[in-house]
């Protein structure tokens, strides 16, 4: 799914504890000249340098603007050093329209662990020097960026957060990845790669979050669930991929949301999903899915958003009458027969929408209510 921006809520929350605003903290000089550098290189022009970047002038740290809700521009200090030296560990310029390229010179800032460079309009590819940083926490979302993925960001090691979407990269995802063995956060979506996802992906056991939408991947959706045991938001749509979904797909009782689609070749049975009763998201839409919606879909109580569109399935609706938290259903163009449920038709409905269009239900229903409900 294009345009998924990264949460930093807990990158932050870990700054919190050391940001130092005291006016008589100082930044190195030369972590000053690397932001110099930095700025020119990213065509980030309006940083005011007569002061010092860590007392949060406003240049340096805007407050968040309701008129722009996905601007941030913001650089994060670590006072805590004696002598009241402050090290620059992040920075965040999000929408900012950059039009510059990758700063080589980051790697002049030793400390930082922490880059939100989404939303602009940087170009190129990611800087050989940046293979020696020690960042944790890696945006570059929403860019002009292309050519292959390198191999050397496989040496970032201590990464936990790695999110490229909606840029221009292609190639296969580099093998060396599987070195990122404390990712949490792996955003894929909306590029142009291609092949088969690399086993070594297995080795990234702690993984919380996987999106590898709109790609060109090609073979198989590979079959790597029981090494990611911890997921629980998985985003596999219009890869490219061939089903059908794997049965290993079960083991994933901490999913919350889960969204396949698009998968070409054989269909399949409805997969297990009955361990997921944390699930609020669920779609698997156009997967080549046949036989009856499993019952055990109605017991997840916590699902907001169920859509089931555009496959072969058969049978009734899922009786939903007493869930309180599902708002939206897509059921749309699958065989599914007999009457429109009575909790469907009553008054006491509470879907916001609802698409039962292209079945073969036993009577009509008046698409002018879909959305009414």
């Amino acid at each position: 799914m294009k345009g998924v921006l990264p949460d930093i809520s807990f990158t932050v929350a870990l700054f919190l504890l050391v940001l130092c605003m005291a006016a008589q903290a100082a930044t190195p000089d030369n972590e000053v000249k690397a932001l110099r550098e930095i700025g020119v290189q990213l065509g980030k022009n309006d940083w005011n340098f007569n002061v010092d970047p860590c007392i949060n002038e406003s240049s340096w740290l805007t407050p968040k603007l309701n008129s722009r809700p996905l601007y941030n521009n913001s650089l994060f200090c670590n006072c805590s050093y004696p002598d009241s030296v402050c090290h620059v560990v992040g920075l965040f310029l999000q929408g900012q329209d950059l039009d510059g390229v990758l700063p080589r010179a980051l790697v002049k800032l030793p400390y930082l662990k922490s880059l939100h460079l989404t939303l602009n309009y940087l170009s190129g590819n990611i800087p050989h020097e940046w293979a020696s940083t020690q960042l944790e926490f890696l945006s570059l979302s929403m860019n002009n960026l292309s050519g292959p993925l390198p191999s050397f960001l496989g040496n970032i090691t201590t990464l936990t957060f790695l999110g490229i979407e909606n840029n221009l990269f292609s190639g296969m995802v580099p093998l060396e990845l599987g070195k990122l063995v404390n990712l949490e956060h792996l955003i894929l979506s909306a590029n142009n790669f291609s092949g088969e996802l690399p086993v070594v992906l297995t080795n990234l056991t702690k993984l919380t979050e996987l999106r590898i939408s709109s790609n060109n991947f090609t073979g198989r959706m590979p079959d790597f669930f029981r090494s990611w045991k911890q997921l629980q938001k998985l985003e596999i749509q219009a890869s490219g991929f061939e089903g059908p979904i794997p049965s290993s797909i079960s083991i994933l009782s901490n999913l919350t949301e889960l969204r396949i689609s698009d998968l070409v070749g054989e269909g399949s049975k409805f997969p297990n999903l009955s361990s997921m009763t944390l699930m609020y998201r669920l779609m698997l839409r156009s997967c080549n899915i046949t036989g009856s919606i499993p019952p055990y879909i109605s017991n997840m109580k916590m699902i907001q958003i169920l859509d089931l569109s555009f496959n072969r399935l058969e049978g009734s609706v899922p009786d939903f009458r007493n869930h309180k938290k599902l708002e939206y259903m897509y059921l749309t163009s699958n065989l599914l027969d007999g009457p429109i449920p009575d909790w469907i038709m009553g008054s006491d409905n509470q879907l916001k929408y609802l698409d039962l269009s292209y079945n073969s239900f036993s009577e009509s229903f008046d698409p002018a209510c879909q959305d009414t409900l």
